[in-house]
């Protein structure tokens, strides 16, 4: 049986405890100065680097539909109509995050003027990028187009992508809104506008079809309640000419004017009700987002971490100096060993 041969012994690497304290106890002070050097280095890059500042919101959501207005449907039922049972098209919360990572809403962001802390007004786009131009109402029309954007443009849109964030704790059921801008006062801005954005958004989302009926029905009501007065006051006119009258045809015009009076007056009455019940139903299904943490100006930077700076860059110069000494050491071991 044939057996593998074993390596030369001279090929044999043996490296013992009593070695690398050996190797770092006669380094050490290279390697100690090494990572100071760079770690200063590092400190001093990261001024170099532009202050940003972050303003943060938090929102409860709600978490199911029809409990925005507490005890409407007992009022309504009260009032002799139902509101029904309330509609499952509530946004779900955790869709939050995607619809502030939007075209849609990146584009309105860019296009905002925003307050710094000097009090001047800017927008946004070329605030970030000097390079890139505002954008034109055509653009902010392309919503539900095709989107056209310069390459200014959308770097820039990247940019502000990545500077305002949502993100919602699964445990907790709470939305962050994060906003990261040069000036502190523009993060706050920034910040609070999302938070605006998105309980218009939310609110149109959940109420739009809602509000085009109440606004129906109210045209109906308005055009139902003339018509209910003219019967009204058609009938009543009538009598007053035809007191004495006993004619047969006299009782068939008032008996005509009557049931038309009384027509107009139940279907006053009907989209009356159904204005009330569509308007409570409205209410009683508005979105609710609770917010917990208004954003504020922030006082302190929250970029660049210059101890993270330092500490990053003396890790990296001592690992790399570790890297030398032992390339060095192993070159001189084959040359002479």
């Amino acid at each position: 049986m044939n057996e593998t041969p074993s390596p030369p012994s001279s090929e044999v690497i043996e490296v013992s405890l009593s070695d690398i304290f050996g190797f770092f106890k006669r380094n050490w002070l290279i390697l100690f100065f090494a990572g100071l050097l760079s770690g200063a280095a590092g400190y001093g890059i990261s001024h170099l680097i532009a202050p940003q500042f972050e303003a943060t919101a938090k929102i409860l959501p709600e978490f199911g539909s029809g409990t925005g207005a507490g005890g409407l449907s007992d009022l309504a039922s009260l009032a002799g109509f139902s509101l029904g049972k309330s509609s499952s098209d509530a946004l779900r919360p955790d869709l939050y995050p995607s619809i502030l990572s939007s075209k849609t809403f990146l584009m309105q962001v860019l296009s905002t003027p925003f307050p710094l802390q000097n009090g001047e007004k800017i927008v946004l786009a070329s605030y970030l990028d000097e390079e890139a131009q505002p954008l034109s109402p055509q653009q902010l029309a392309q919503g539900d187009t095709l989107i056209t954007l310069s390459k200014e443009q959308e770097r820039v849109m990247k940019d502000v992508a990545a500077r305002i964030t949502a993100s919602m704790d699964k445990m907790s059921g709470v939305i962050s809104i994060r906003a990261e801008m040069p000036d502190p006062t523009l993060a706050a801005a920034c910040a609070t506008y999302t938070l605006s954005y998105l309980k218009t958004f939310v609110g149109e989302y959940r109420g739009g079809k809602k509000a085009e009926k109440v606004a129906f029905l109210r045209t109906q009501v308005n055009e139902a309640k003339g018509k209910y007065q003219r019967t009204e006051v058609a009938l009543n006119a009538y009598r007053d000419r035809n007191r004495s009258a006993f004619t047969n045809m006299a009782q068939v015009e008032e008996q005509r004017l009557q049931n038309d009076y009384l027509q107009a007056q139940t279907l006053y009455g009907e989209l009356t009700r159904q204005l009330e019940a569509a308007r409570l139903q409205a209410l009683e299904e508005a979105p609710v987002l609770k917010v917990l943490e208004p954003p504020m100006i922030p006082n302190w930077k929250s970029k660049p971490k210059r101890s993270l700076y330092a500490l990053g860059f003396a890790i990296l110069g001592g690992f790399l100096v570790l890297i030398v000494l032992l390339f060095v050491k192993e070159k001189i071991h084959h040359k002479f060993g």
